[in-house]
């Protein structure tokens, strides 16, 4: 009788044993996230490369073009989330850059659309510096209104396959160009 008592308490200090081995003893708290602020919008223009800015020159004859120089760059406005909803005024021969965070590998990204007059001249995702599955990145655009006036650029945080929702992310921005 003695001998079966010992024989199921070493197999319940085995049993134990491979509990806490195997981890099923872990802490159920959250583990820490790492987040990625964007920064603040500011008015500081940034340089947009000239193979990012239309062009109004035709290409030689040999159908190459030269090599863009980095002081042919056209001052641009960076906007982020924090500006949703803003009306920004630039002159109308500057750029805006729109950055907004996005992860595609959740089916998730920005169905991005701008009014008549407003050109879209990059629009861009960039994937994080990381080696982290499912971390997401930011989506750029770049936007030049044609001429002077009010122009809309709106976008939907969605998946594509699901339609638009009242529940999905959106981001809007009014841009009033005007002269120099």
């Amino acid at each position: 009788m003695k001998t079966s008592y010992v024989i199921a308490a070493i197999g319940c200090v085995l049993i134990l044993a491979a509990i806490i081995v195997a981890g099923c003893t872990e802490s159920t708290a959250p583990s820490p996230t790492t987040t990625t602020t964007i920064p603040p919008a500011t008015t500081t223009p940034v340089s947009v490369p000239a193979e990012l800015t239309p062009s109004t020159t035709s290409l030689a004859a040999s159908g190459t073009s030269a090599p863009a120089s980095s002081d042919t760059s056209v001052p641009t406005l960076f906007v982020n989330s924090t500006s949703n909803g803003d009306i920004i005024t630039v002159p109308a021969s500057e750029r805006v850059l729109v950055r907004l965070s996005e992860n595609p590998t959740t089916g998730y990204s920005w169905n991005a659309t701008a009014s008549k007059g407003l050109s879209i001249i990059h629009d861009a995702y960039t994937a994080p510096n990381t080696t982290l599955v499912g971390a997401g990145g930011y989506h750029d655009w770049i936007l030049a209104p044609d001429t002077m006036g009010t122009y809309t650029f709106k976008a939907v945080y969605m998946r594509p396959w699901e339609g638009a929702t009242a529940m999905d992310n959106t981001f809007s921005l009014v841009i009033v160009a005007t002269r120099e």
